[in-house]
């Protein structure tokens, strides 16, 4: 770390910061556990913007919080989550961590950006004290210390007249302000990973680019890295270096995203592709049916009731995550047929 406190900029390494392992998480139900994610393995690299994309409800967000340490009392989860803590330089696995533990993590090793920030900030505490808050918790800053860092990270997230605007409350921002707030917060203590929920939800076009700029600027100066998660390819396209499709609760695909776009080799992958819209006059074709219920999913494949490549096996046998290039891994038995149509 600088002496100003910042992390150096660090390029894209292929060793990772996170690995998640064989992750399951469950909602308690009175008869038998409800699976919201099987058998999930990733890794985050140290310097990368790493996308988790898929529809609503494949289990994107209840990943992130189970890697914060955040599941509901309802939810539990097996596997493994492998963080590397700057702190000691030891690999520690999340899910064994006791809630005092998880505190002293989060919002310093690891930082978050949820969906809404308008129900993530508390609406009867000023801006300047929630992000102040965090500061003197993990950097044992004082008072008026916190509150000079916190103008700093007002400015640096682009917010006007900083020195004034700390004695909002969130109710006096917009929807693009709240968000950049929420961004300051989850950055006051350099964390090593920051976790980005659907940071652009609600915003129109223009403020969604701009989010999306100031993270991207934020990770080149503080050489963090990005875990971001969205339904949206096009997001995915500009802003991450590789990318995992999920889909009903699994990894159907990872891949580096140049690969991805150019090469994709899941029927699903390729369904999202073909359902953007690139020139107009051009139909879409959008995927057949929705997404089953996490209780009634098919025995085999899960993508099979609405796969164009579905064959006998695929009602049966659900494929594992192979590895069919270097860096590229997919869950399919049709993978040529997939490749040479797209």
């Amino acid at each position: 770390m600088a002496a100003d406190g910042k992390r150096q900029t660090t390029a894209v390494t292929d060793s990772p910061l996170l690995s998640i392992k064989d992750l399951n998480i469950f909602f308690r139900q009175k008869d038998n556990p409800l699976a919201a994610v099987s058998s999930l393995e990733l890794d985050i690299r140290h310097g990368e913007t790493f996308g988790l994309a898929g529809e609503s409800g494949c289990g994107k967000s209840i990943t992130a919080l189970s890697i914060m340490g955040l599941l509901p009392t309802t939810a539990y989860a097996t596997g493994k989550i492998l963080f590397n803590l700057p702190m000691t330089g030891k690999e520690t696995d999340i899910l064994t961590l006791d809630e005092s533990t998880l505190r002293s993590i989060r919002g310093k090793e690891m930082g978050m950006v949820f969906q809404e920030p308008m129900t993530s900030l508390n609406p009867v505490f000023t801006i300047g004290y929630q992000i102040s808050e965090v500061l003197t918790t993990h950097e044992r800053l004082s008072g008026k210390a916190a509150i000079g860092r916190t103008v700093e990270l007002l400015r640096l997230v682009h917010i006007p007249s900083p020195e004034h605007r700390i004695k909002d409350y969130p109710h006096q921002l917009s929807g693009g302000m709240r968000q950049r707030v929420m961004i300051a917060m989850a950055v006051a203590c350099n964390p090593s990973l920051l976790i980005a929920d659907e940071p652009t939800t609600a915003l129109d076009v223009t403020i969604q680019a701009e989010i999306l700029n100031l993270l991207s600027d934020i990770k080149k100066e503080r050489g963090m890295s990005i875990l971001l998660i969205t339904h949206d390819l096009a997001i995915i396209s500009e802003n991450a270096d590789r990318v995992a499709i999920m889909y009903a609760g699994r990894i159907v695909e990872i891949a580096p995203v140049d690969t991805l776009f150019r090469k994709p080799a899941h029927p699903y992958t390729l369904g999202l592709i073909q359902s953007l819209p690139v020139a107009r006059h051009t139909q879409l074709k959008p995927i057949p049916g929705s997404v089953p219920d996490p209780d009634e999913l098919p025995p085999g494949c899960k993508f099979s009731t609405r796969c164009t490549y579905r064959t006998a096996v695929c009602d049966f046998e659900e494929p594992p995550l192979q590895k069919i290039e270097q860096n590229h891994l997919v869950r399919c038995i049709r993978v040529e047929d997939v490749i040479r149509q797209g």
